[in-house]
């Protein structure tokens, strides 16, 4: 008798229990849209702050920074070149002979060593924004405009420390700014990979307009 009364009672006891678990799940499934909601901004402002963290630490070079190295480089290669050529022109006696290898290690050896390093410089972390050829070009013609008119103005540097570090100094910087300004000028536009850090969802790479064919 104790026992078929006990019987509904624990009937009674598990339907409420299973009631009570139905009710709590179907709150948490109505819940989820709303925590997947409120979750999804903060994830992915996290996602972007993280990108642009990594952006920054990964940033090309800025035109100011790229053009004072390539001008400390300019300034060396110009002095390299005019002492190479004096060494080479006094080793003969003919004046043709010995004009040759001045010229030569003058107006070639300095815009060629210092587009080579701005090149380096600049494409480091942006393989191929920078081009060659049209830098180069300026950088020769600004060399060879700093030599004609230290030449027509009776300067001879290697005979003299000061004249050799201002005639070096005017030429570095011009060297420097027609390269550097030519290749910021005609740089190529990289695009910019932002890295997911949600699973399933892959990096997504932002390509400038100019690169999209419409």
């Amino acid at each position: 008798m104790k026992m078929s009364c006990l019987v509904p009672l624990v009937l009674a006891l598990c339907a409420a229990t299973t009631a009570q678990a139905e009710s709590r799940s179907a709150r948490l499934l109505s819940d989820a849209p709303k925590l997947i909601a409120g979750a999804t901004p903060r994830l992915l402002d996290a996602a972007l702050a993280a990108a642009d963290v990594k952006e920054l630490a990964n940033a090309p070079i800025e035109f100011g920074e790229h053009f004072a190295k390539t001008a400390a480089v300019g300034m060396a290669s110009s002095v390299t070149g005019v002492l190479i050529g004096a060494g080479l022109g006094v080793l003969s006696n003919n004046l043709i002979a010995a004009a040759i290898p001045v010229l030569l290690a003058n107006l070639f050896l300095p815009p060629i060593v210092t587009v080579l390093v701005a090149m380096l410089i600049g494409n480091w972390d942006s393989p191929g924004r920078f081009s060659f050829w049209l830098p180069l070009a300026g950088a020769f013609v600004a060399n060879a405009a700093a030599y004609v008119l230290a030449s027509l103005l009776f300067v001879v540097p290697w005979t003299n420390p000061a004249a050799l570090l201002i005639y070096s100094l005017i030429d570095g910087l011009l060297m420097s700014g027609a390269s550097v300004g030519l290749m910021h000028a005609t740089q190529k536009k990289q695009p910019v990979v932002v890295t997911s850090f949600i699973p399933g969802i892959t990096d997504t790479t932002m390509v400038p307009l100019m690169k999209v064919s419409l």
